[in-house]
């Protein structure tokens, strides 16, 4: 069954009306062979928002009614910032149906081909980023899109004046033969979609998944910087059998400027069979992220970086605690007893065995000091024990010595002179 543009005069009766009790319609901003694109407002709010409407004929086609409200539900699953937003979505009263979506201001991305014919390479990838981009949405939502073509890109500008892409028209669904033999027949619906198919889509395949959307960014990609489609032939079958059954040619054969590594992308985006192209849209992106397509994007060559830094401290940090252990082991070899076995004392700054000369002080004391270092002499270097007389001796040597210490020690300190006061 044909589906003809509106007339003339449905469309002109819509203009001036009010859609649900709540959207004036304004003026006519497009139309094709489904239906036509109104810019209204919402009177109960005064927002400005687009009415798409199917026309009468294409209304009485169960699979075109299925194709208009499954577009309403796919762009509503998907939260994306790259995808047109649809409100709302009814039957007016003369029974077509309609989706209210924003309204945008713009332009689509066939008008800027057909203005620039190619586009700069920075330019044409940051388009494609954010159809990328838009796409990890969907298809993370299970939505494939299968209609990707210039005319579904929309160029619109933020705020700030940057540029903003919006993907329309999620509506279309697999096509069995009998429904693609007829519309190759429809000029206007197959002539701007049949260049960007793949190949298993072409064939009618059951086997359309998502890598059949990146198939159709690699051909956008192309047509941006080459100025045409990678399959170009007289008819719409012959330009079906060539992306069936010829590999696209190289872009560069018809830009010379374009970087090879982009040059490789776009050839893995269009390969024939689907297990050889990128297996998501986030792998695509990734490799066209830095600008220039060289493959690996920043976030991967941040990350490596990391990794290596990170081994490379982690190499010297061990190089120093060892140093560091090596030689503390060697000070306490070569300085008498380790830390761990000295025990609080009053000992002189020259017991430090920081010299040679402190060394030989700590190794011959005054007889003063012995009896405040003998807790830390092992068993089996400690001397005889002194005899009666020279025990009496040296406990008056002590008192008399007593006074010139200073102040009382601390309670540790005094444990440790009882300690060496004890009955041998």
């Amino acid at each position: 069954m044909s589906v003809r543009e509106p007339a003339s005069d449905e469309v002109d009766r819509l203009v001036g009306t009010t859609v649900a009790d709540k959207y004036r319609v304004e003026r006519l901003i497009g139309k094709g062979g489904m239906g036509a694109v109104y810019a209204a407002q919402n009177t109960a709010i005064g927002k400005r928002v687009a009415l798409k409407f199917l026309s009468r004929e294409a209304a009485q086609n169960r699979e075109a009614t299925r194709r208009f409200q499954r577009e309403a539900q796919a762009a509503s699953l998907i939260e994306s910032e790259h995808i047109v937003q649809v409100f709302d979505a009814g039957t007016s009263a003369e029974g077509l149906p309609f989706l209210v979506m924003e309204h945008l201001t713009g332009e689509d991305l066939r008008a800027r081909l057909e203005r620039e014919h190619e586009l700069a390479v920075p330019d044409a990838l940051a388009i494609v980023a954010q159809i990328l981009r838009a796409l990890t949405r969907a298809h993370a939502a299970g939505i494939v899109h299968r209609d990707l073509k210039p005319d579904n890109v929309f160029l619109c500008s933020r705020d700030d004046g940057s540029l903003l892409v919006k993907i329309v028209d999620f509506g279309i669904s697999k096509l069995d033969r009998a429904t693609l033999s007829e519309r190759l027949t429809r000029r206007g619906t197959v002539l701007g979609s049949a260049y960007y198919m793949s190949p298993e889509q072409a064939q009618a395949s059951d086997a359309v998944d998502q890598r059949s959307d990146l198939y159709g960014v690699g051909a956008i990609l192309f047509e941006l910087l080459a100025g045409r489609p990678p399959h170009v032939a007289p008819t719409l079958e012959s330009v079906l059998v060539a992306i069936c059954t010829q590999d696209a040619p190289d872009v560069r054969s018809f830009r010379a400027d374009v970087p090879a590594a982009v040059a490789q992308a776009i050839a893995k985006a269009l390969e024939r069979e689907p297990a050889a192209r990128f297996a998501s849209a986030t792998e695509f992106l990734e490799t066209l992220t830095d600008g220039s397509g060289k493959g690996t994007s920043t976030r991967r060559r941040l990350s490596r970086s990391r990794t290596w830094v990170g081994g490379v401290l982690a190499t010297l940090v061990g190089f120093t605690l060892t140093a560091v252990l090596t030689r503390g082991r060697s000070e306490g070899t070569h300085g008498g007893a380790s830390s761990a076995s000295k025990v609080p004392s009053l000992a002189l700054p020259t017991s430090t065995p920081a010299t040679p000369a402190a060394s030989t002080a700590a190794a011959s004391p005054p007889p003063e000091v012995r009896p405040l270092e003998a807790p830390a002499v092992t068993a089996s270097s400690a001397a005889p024990p002194p005899r009666p007389v020279e025990r009496a001796k040296a406990t008056e040597r002590k008192r008399k010595a007593s006074p010139a210490l200073g102040t009382a020690p601390k309670a540790g300190v005094a444990s440790s002179l009882q300690l060496s006061n004890r009955e041998p």
